[in-house]
């Protein structure tokens, strides 16, 4: 028995003198947007269906070529051009470079006879799944067609279960007539004027359309609709696995996927030039710092990337664990409320069924269904895909399809995988509130934006604009195009995005149209106001009004800190201070540049800032001598980078060093260096990010009234712990 290889398709093509009409606002003709549409269809079914067959019948040519006319005759300037085969590049590149219009005439009934006949031979010793006949005429022909021919043509055509596309001109289409070609069908416009033999041959095409439920389509609708391809069609494939619900009850259940990433072309085959045989060789090569290296085996371990870090992986310590054979297993039963939009994964959803012939199945699933819906409740259950692979959470939710009990599965995260993301608030103070003035310009904005009325098409009725069910996506649809320019056109460059495109990703003129005057009123309602911020030549400059303190040497110099940052490359010229500033961390002797400088390198600024806490602290509580102006300057320039980069942990550990400050008795370094240069909490005006308000870090630079923490001696004497070091110090 053979298998089924997919569907058959006969494209009739009219190419004769009658075709010259103009057709469109182009005014182009209607045979060069029939040829278009040829061209497109055979596109379509190389990308979405390759197992189907298609050919190709012309008439109207100058010559006659067809098996009917030479076994019977009557049949002439008929062409049987291309046979049923697969659709291929050659086939297309034939019809668009070599088929032209004639100055012959023929009769699109004759045509579609020999059409048949040429469909139903080459169809013989193969298995289709359906057939289906595509016209492409504007119908100006008169032809003697007799009615008894009328039917049996109609007869023909469904007794081997065939369906007639007729694309032609003069047709409307509802405005709701969102469908893709071929699912969909208009209706002749009777309004319009018309040669009588037109209006006999809509009346003889409205019988066969009638008897083979053919579809009927407007040529510049048509052209519009096969320029968006459809993914291809897959047969759905069911998961089949057993739902076990405590220890005994089990349900034999199918999974079929409902939502799934679109999936656009596959991968291509990769052949040599002159079709000798290939081999891919793979080959592994070991870097050391970006230079090649040899590495022994045993010097190699197991490891992960995580981000950009290498985190060692040792398997003797590996716990083998398997989760087991295929299932379904129910953990338990939870509020609908408790699941949120952010607990949900996976790269789809499923509809769970019971599996086909299992009738049991289908009534518990029934009763199951009937009760969580009743409860409002969903059912979370751990999935094992296959036998041994990693087990997944997925919740389980009641639903009705088209009247019949199932459930909606969709995976779940894990506990350690919720990662919870705190934002600023959007309402800085309650100074930065709202009018209600504001509010009404805005709700006229939105207002004037709604999509669903967006869209006003020839026959005057609005629809809704990007609709999900007629919407393509235009980074898929401009691939497949590319792909046929490139196989059609190998040596020209690769085209632009198309206007229909376009229009996938542009707002809609309707909308532009109606909301300019919104838009305005919205302008008018919020005045921005420009929020000058610090750069780092601004912090730099103010270093260098800063005099150096004493250096490490003991000795005293005049000079200030340098305004600029050494890059690498001015750092060959062998100088000290080059040599200096060649940091691998912040350091304390230049806390400040160190900084910058590893910033400008790329180093992550929370591992900086961290390495510049430390410097700070260092200098501040542990050191001998006074830290001078240097933490003046890193301070400087860890405020200023944090209010571009983020001020959280600016913020954070401002807090800390506050409490620490005043708890070790350097109330007169805050004083003098915190709040004298106002080195405290970023606030919300100075940086987006903060979610510290004006007033709150107005309030930080206030100390409490407290008694000072000392150390007291037994006389009562105060003594500074940190003054005993300078005075030892000082004495030698």
């Amino acid at each position: 028995m053979s298998r089924a290889i997919g569907k058959a398709h006969m494209i009739v093509l009219d190419v004769g003198r009658s075709c010259a009409i103009a057709t469109g606002r182009d005014k182009q003709s209607f045979f060069d947007k029939a040829k278009t549409c040829a061209s497109l269809i055979v596109q379509r079914l190389i990308f979405s269906a390759p197992n189907d067959h298609v050919g190709i019948v012309l008439f109207g040519t100058d010559e006659t070529n067809n098996q009917l006319n030479v076994d019977s005759g009557g049949y002439e300037n008929i062409t049987e051009a291309f046979e049923l085969k697969p659709p291929n590049w050659q086939t297309l590149r034939i019809l668009q470079n070599q088929v032209v219009q004639t100055e012959s005439e023929a009769g699109w009934f004759d045509a579609l006879i020999v059409a048949t006949n040429f469909l139903r031979n080459g169809a013989l010793g193969k298995k289709f799944t359906g057939y289906s006949i595509i016209l492409l005429s504007p119908l100006f022909v008169a032809g003697d067609i007799d009615q008894g021919q009328l039917e049996s043509v109609a007869d023909g055509i469904s007794n081997m279960l065939g369906v007639l596309h007729v694309i032609t001109n003069y047709v409307l289409h509802p405005a709701a007539s969102v469908a893709s070609i071929f699912t969909t069908t208009g209706t002749f416009d009777e309004q319009a004027s018309k040669t009588e033999a037109r209006t006999e041959n809509e009346r003889y095409v409205r019988q066969i359309l009638d008897a083979t439920d053919g579809t009927l389509a407007n040529i510049n609708w048509a052209e519009r609709m096969l320029t968006f391809f459809d993914a291809k069609a897959v047969r759905p494939t069911p998961w089949n696995s057993t739902l076990t619900i405590g220890t005994k009850v089990k349900l034999s259940i199918s999974a079929y996927y409902i939502v799934c990433e679109q999936k656009g072309l596959g991968s291509f085959k990769v052949d040599s030039v002159d079709d000798a045989a290939s081999r891919v060789e793979m080959r592994t090569q070991y870097f050391l710092n970006d230079k090649p290296a040899e590495i022994s085996m045993q010097d190699i371990i197991m490891g992960y990337m995580y981000g950009s870090t290498v985190v060692p992986y040792d398997n003797t310590i590996d716990i083998e664990y398997k989760s087991g054979d295929c299932r379904l297993a129910c953990l338990g039963f939870t509020a609908s409320s408790n699941i949120l939009e952010e607990h949900l994964s996976g790269k789809g959803s499923h509809v769970v069924v019971a599996k086909k012939g299992c009738g049991a199945s289908n009534q518990k699933l029934c009763a199951l269904v009937k009760a969580m819906h009743e409860l409002n409740v969903v059912m979370i259950a751990t999935k094992v895909y296959r036998k041994d692979t990693k087990p997944r959470l997925n919740a389980l939710i009641p639903t009705y399809k088209h009247g019949n009990p199932c459930l909606v599965m969709l995976e779940l995260i894990f506990k350690d995988e919720l990662c919870s993301l705190k934002f600023p608030s959007l309402l800085k103070s309650s100074k930065n509130k709202p009018t209600n003035e504001q509010y009404d310009a805005v709700d006229k904005l939105i207002d004037s934006m709604n999509l669903m009325d967006a869209v006003d098409d020839s026959n005057g009725e609005c629809r809704e604009a990007f609709a999900l069910n007629s919407t393509f996506n235009p980074t898929l649809q401009h691939v497949y195009r590319t792909v046929a320019h490139r196989a059609l056109n190998p040596k020209q460059p690769l085209p632009d995005v198309n206007s229909t495109l376009q229009e996938l990703i542009d707002v809609p003129k309707k909308v532009v149209d109606r909301s300019k005057a919104a838009l305005e009123e919205v302008r008018k309602a919020f005045e921005l106001k420009e929020i000058k911020q610090n750069t780092r030549a601004e912090w730099l400059q103010r270093m260098a009004k800063i005099k150096v303190g004493t250096d490490a040497s003991g000795s005293s110099s005049s000079t200030t800190i340098d305004s600029g940052v050494l890059m690498d490359e001015e750092a060959d010229d062998g100088s000290d201070d080059a040599n200096r500033r060649m940091v691998v961390s912040v350091g304390t002797v230049t806390p400040a540049e160190d900084f910058a400088l590893l910033l400008r390198r790329g180093e992550k600024f929370a591992t900086v800032a961290t390495q510049l806490q430390n410097a700070v602290f260092e200098l501040l509580f542990t050191s001998m001598r006074p830290p001078g102006s240097k933490v003046i300057a890193a301070l400087l320039a860890y405020r200023s980078e944090a209010q571009k980069l983020g001020p959280y942990r600016y913020n954070e550990w401002m807090t800390e060093f506050k409490e620490m400050l005043l708890t070790r008795q350097k109330a007169d370094f805050w004083e003098t260096v915190i709040v004298g240069e106002k080195l405290g909490l970023i606030d919300s005006q100075e940086s987006e990010m903060s979610t510290v308000s004006v007033d709150q870090a107005a309030n930080f630079y206030k100390t409490p009234t407290q008694n000072k923490m000392a150390v007291e001696s037994s006389d009562g004497d105060y003594i500074d712990p940190d003054c005993l070091f300078d005075e030892l110090n000082g004495s030698f």
